[in-house]
């Protein structure tokens, strides 16, 4: 059974995507929570261009940095299913120390879901790139340099006037074609995510649920295999 209530509060977070078309539909809790576990391998097994990213820091293994990283976002660093139930709070700070090869879609629009969200990440990385921080904020930017070496650059890729934030206020986020073919255009985005939501079944029969997650987690190992 739909919970209207949850459904309606999916549909009004959603609405700045419907609205412009980018998402047609939105999908209900059940479609969501297959899409999350078919998506889940995706997010937790690293890329093969990780450790690329991260150089030269002496911790660019995922072993290595992860325990810095959930000290500086916290528990919703585990969060590896949509991100709708990740704070602003967690998606901003994800974006400041997790590097992206490119345009971080699926995050900014995550804020998007959020009131004010693109405009707190820019006072968020105003306030860390103050040439007098406070204390914490000194902190936080050694951690985050710990871990990205080319933080202070990379900050710059989404506050900068034309940049990532910018692009995504006008709605304009990365082209299919330019998208790294090793990665699943569906997972690239938030909007792409829920899009192929839409095609899983929108009801199963309780004792049937277990055996269509277990399934669908098992996709990316499946199709390696072909």
């Amino acid at each position: 059974m739909i919970d209207n209530k949850h459904q309606k509060r999916l549909d009004d977070r959603l609405r700045p995507f419907t609205d412009t078309g980018l998402l047609t539909s939105v999908p209900n809790s059940w479609q969501i929570l297959q899409g999350s576990f078919e998506m889940a391998p995706y997010v937790v097994i690293p890329d093969k261009d990780d450790s690329d990213r991260y150089e030269p820091s002496p911790i660019s293994h995922p072993l290595l940095r992860t325990p810095i990283v959930l000290a500086y976002v916290g528990l919703d660093h585990f969060h590896i299913g949509s991100g709708l139930g990740a704070s602003p709070r967690s998606i901003i700070r994800h974006l400041c120390i997790v590097h992206h090869q490119i345009m971080p879609d699926y995050d900014l629009q995550l804020l998007q879901t959020h009131e004010a969200g693109l405009d707190r990440l820019r006072s968020y990385i105003r306030a860390l790139d103050h040439p007098r921080p406070r204390l914490i904020t000194r902190l936080q930017r050694r951690m985050i340099s710990t871990v990205m070496p080319n933080a202070r650059e990379y900050r710059n890729e989404l506050i900068r006037p034309g940049g990532w934030i910018d692009q995504a206020e006008r709605m304009e986020f990365t082209p299919e074609e330019v998208m790294p073919k090793y990665l699943r255009k569906e997972f690239f985005s938030l909007t792409g995510f829920l899009g192929h939501c839409l095609t899983h079944s929108e009801s199963c029969s309780t004792l049937s649920k277990p055996s269509a997650l277990l399934h669908l987690l098992t996709t990316k190992f499946r199709k390696r295999k072909k």
